[in-house]
């Protein structure tokens, strides 16, 4: 059974402005840099990962390299990791996508920011990086940094539920899901698996 640690990225200063940014060069803040340290300490508490997967996108890639260097790997770059593209939403206050869905029809799922990948659009190109990762990992912990909506459409694509409200990690936080013959099971807190 592989047991997948998945962590959102520290705080970015897209989140500490509260924008959307799908752009790949975004840093974390010092804040973010702090809240990655905890989690590589969280990390190193409780497991043993052999391997270490990262979003190309500055944010991740810099937790992930925190992180690895608390757990000895270096991160491995898995483009269909990378944020939720979100067209036009780029640079605007989160505040924009309220009015939006507010006149949109469907679920979270299905919301469509203009120019931009739904979450369903989104666990569509995760979720078999998600496989690929857990099938070559099982009986081994790895850890996999990626975002916000990216972490939420992979448990919605685990789950097999991508109906409920998206459930977003906070930054630097994260959960657990283990995989075996009978598909995902989880989520766990960090720690608990």
């Amino acid at each position: 059974m592989a047991t997948l640690i998945l962590i959102r990225h520290g705080q970015s200063l897209g989140n500490a402005e509260r924008r959307f940014t799908h752009g790949p060069d975004e840093p974390l803040t010092e804040q973010g840099r702090e809240e990655a340290h905890a989690a590589g300490r969280r990390v190193a508490a409780h497991y043993r990962p052999v391997a270490l997967y990262a979003s190309p996108f500055d944010r991740a890639l810099e937790t992930a390299r925190i992180i690895g260097a608390r757990i000895a790997l270096e991160p491995e770059i898995v483009e269909d990791l990378r944020e939720q593209f979100f067209g036009e939403l780029h640079g605007k206050p989160y505040d924009a996508f309220t009015g939006l869905a507010e006149a949109s029809a469907g679920t979270r799922w299905e919301r469509r920011p203009p120019g931009g990948e739904t979450l369903i659009e989104v666990a569509r190109r995760a979720g078999p990086a998600l496989d690929a990762i857990a099938r070559r990992h099982a009986g081994q912990a790895v850890v996999v940094v990626s975002h916000g909506g990216v972490m939420a459409a992979l448990r919605g694509h685990a789950l097999r539920d991508l109906e409920s409200e998206p459930e977003v990690s906070g930054n630097a936080g994260g959960y657990v899901l283990t995989h075996g013959a009978a598909g995902y099971e989880g989520p766990l807190e960090i720690g608990e698996a």
